[in-house]
């Protein structure tokens, strides 16, 4: 997967619903060039830096996913190669449980708010 197309999910990540006009007003990007973006032209080095600003605009707002950034960049210096791992390990477990509770609870809870 390429820098572009990683940077762009991680974007949708942080920025799940909004549209590509939202996406502009937020870069500073053409909607024009947002669209040829997202549809996988490649971006110039001033666009990715508007996307990666805007993520880490996100991310700074809460500082316990700072905090969790700054300690994996430390972790990866100290820690060997397997003990890495258990953490990846870990931290995939918890994301996948996640999608997993919000992909099965959502339906039910919608059934639930419309009876």
């Amino acid at each position: 997967m390429s820098l572009q197309n990683t940077t762009i999910q991680r974007y949708r990540l942080f920025f799940p619903q909004e549209t590509l006009r939202e996406i502009s007003a937020r870069t500073g990007i053409q909607i024009t060039r947002v669209f040829r973006l997202v549809n996988g032209k490649p971006m110039r080095l001033q666009e990715f830096e508007a996307f990666e600003k805007a993520i880490q605009t996100r991310i700074a707002l809460n500082p316990n996913q700072s905090r969790l950034s700054k300690n994996l960049e430390e972790a990866s210096s100290f820690l060997t190669n397997e003990e890495l791992g258990r953490v990846a390990d870990y931290i995939e477990r918890k994301v996948i449980n996640k999608k997993f509770s919000r992909h099965y609870l959502n339906p039910i809870f919608e059934e639930a708010v419309i009876a």
